[in-house]
């Protein structure tokens, strides 16, 4: 049995890369919300009550960092885990400078994010491989 469904917010521009993670992430007992833009996700409601957000670095012509500023810039607090596919040094470090909880580089294994996820967000026990 899962523990009660956080909601987890994911922004990546690359739709197939969104839509499958979030089908994965639901089989794992979260509530995902999946936006392919920064704009979408600003917008949206569902961000104020974020567990955890899941932010590609590189969204088209803007950046997963500066979404993440704005982001706390609302005052919301939830953790920020970024992902990216082709990161350059510079822009890891950005990020763990900027206070995302986490950093991961693509392709990487569904359980490896739900780690960070539980880690950041302090749910535990799905049993992850």
């Amino acid at each position: 049995m899962f523990p009660a469904r956080q909601t987890i917010v994911v922004v990546d521009d690359d739709l197939n890369a969104g839509i499958a993670l979030t089908r994965a992430l639901v089989v794992f007992g979260y509530h995902v919300e999946f936006f392919s833009s920064p704009i979408e996700c600003l917008n949206a409601t569902v961000t104020g009550v974020a567990a955890c957000f899941v932010i590609d670095i590189h969204l088209g012509h803007h950046s997963g960092i500066d979404l993440s500023r704005q982001i706390s810039a609302m005052g919301i607090k939830a953790p920020v885990i970024h992902v990216s596919g082709s990161c350059a040094q510079a822009d890891r470090h950005e990020a763990l400078a900027s206070g995302c909880a986490a950093f991961l580089d693509k392709p990487f294994a569904v359980t490896e994010l739900v780690r960070a996820i539980e880690k950041v967000t302090g749910r535990l026990s799905i049993n992850v491989p």
